[in-house]
């Protein structure tokens, strides 16, 4: 049985970069603290964006390495001094566009007062040399030391989605049914799940830039595509319960019609919870139950249950795709040895 390690792989690059940030800086002879403090907060998801935005760090800790030395030579180390070093920093960085790294500028030029003496142009570039340190050793060791797996992550992640899809979306109906229950709690449920697919695909780009800089074998981009078109179509599926969500039913129902929308949801349910989303054709059966609702229905306010069974069809056709990839991308999986086993893999471990 392998164990689940607490201790994560950018918890362990981010160590690793602030101990050969401040073997560096000791052989040096330049100051560690603001120089760690870089690494620290550069070490990002993925190495593009470790670039990209040491592009801006940089500077940014310049600027904040300018008003270290300018507010120190004029008021010395005092309260003062940090509050005008944050506040110009934090404007100044914000006027030039670069948000992403006013906390890091921030950080470090608040760090440098300490132990400013005889300040001069020479002691400004070391300290900002420092920063360069720290920023260029995190990229590296975000690169060269234990690449992010994102494909273990991102299924994971969609499974998740769906169980909490399948979950929601019968607590979601059951409010509805209740003529008496206000819409405010199944928009929120909508609001939580569509944050997780939002995770979801970012965790998919965050693979993507990984791939600009490594190469990748042809079975694994397959294989994320194919997690796309998951996430894609769950995505889709969340857009028509966000409309189920915002419906209102002015008139109670029928025991019978409740009992048949009820039966099509738990249905539903257990196909997004079902890893391999099969569908059993006894749905098909509960779908087309519903058909009479939308003609026979004298109950319920105009067009509302037309809307409601237009809804749940809508969702079908979306879960019929869902297996139908599955299905299809299950069986390349049997056929291609090299194919990534943790796509299918029912219980896998991020090592």
């Amino acid at each position: 049985m392998r164990i689940k390690w607490p201790i994560g792989r950018r918890i362990i690059k981010t160590g690793v970069a602030v101990f050969i940030t401040a073997i560096l800086c000791h052989t040096m002879n330049l100051s560690a603290s603001f120089a760690i403090i870089t690494a620290i907060v550069t070490i990002e998801p993925t190495v593009h964006a470790s670039i990209k935005k040491g592009l801006i760090r940089l500077p940014a800790a310049a600027i904040g390495a300018c008003f270290a030395v300018l507010c120190d030579i004029l008021f010395g180390e005092t309260a003062l001094t940090y509050a005008l070093i944050a506040i110009f920093t934090l404007t100044t960085c914000a006027s030039l566009k670069l948000d992403p790294s006013t906390l890091v500028a921030t950080l470090t030029a608040t760090a440098m007062v300490p132990g400013m003496v005889d300040v001069s142009i020479l002691d400004v570039l070391w300290r900002v040399t420092g920063s360069f340190i720290g920023i260029t050793v995190s990229t590296f060791i975000n690169f060269l030391i234990l690449p992010p797996k994102f494909g273990p992550l991102l299924v994971q992640r969609i499974d998740e989605i769906s169980d909490h899809i399948g979950t929601s979306i019968q607590s979601m109906m059951l409010n509805l049914l209740d003529s008496d229950q206000e819409p405010r709690e199944r928009i929120d449920t909508y609001k939580k799940i569509s944050e997780k697919i939002h995770d979801g695909y970012q965790l998919s780009s965050f693979q993507n830039d990984e791939w600009r800089y490594r190469t990748s074998s042809e079975h694994e981009r397959r294989s994320f595509d194919y997690l796309h078109k998951k996430l894609d179509h769950l995505n889709h599926l969340v857009i028509h319960l966000g409309k189920i969500a915002h419906l209102r039913l002015n008139q109670p129902i029928s025991v019978q019609e409740k009992t048949y929308i009820m039966d099509t949801i738990q249905a539903f349910a257990d196909i997004l919870k079902d890893p391999f989303h099969q569908i059993d054709t006894s749905v098909i059966v509960k779908v087309n139950q519903l058909s009479p609702l939308a003609a026979n229905n004298q109950n319920m306010s105009p067009k509302t249950i037309e809307i409601l069974y237009y809804e749940l069809q809508s969702i079908y056709v979306l879960l019929q795709e869902l297996a139908q990839i599955t299905k299809d991308e299950r069986q390349y999986s049997f056929e291609e040895e090299q194919y990534p086993a943790y796509i299918f893999q029912k219980n896998w471990q991020y090592d």
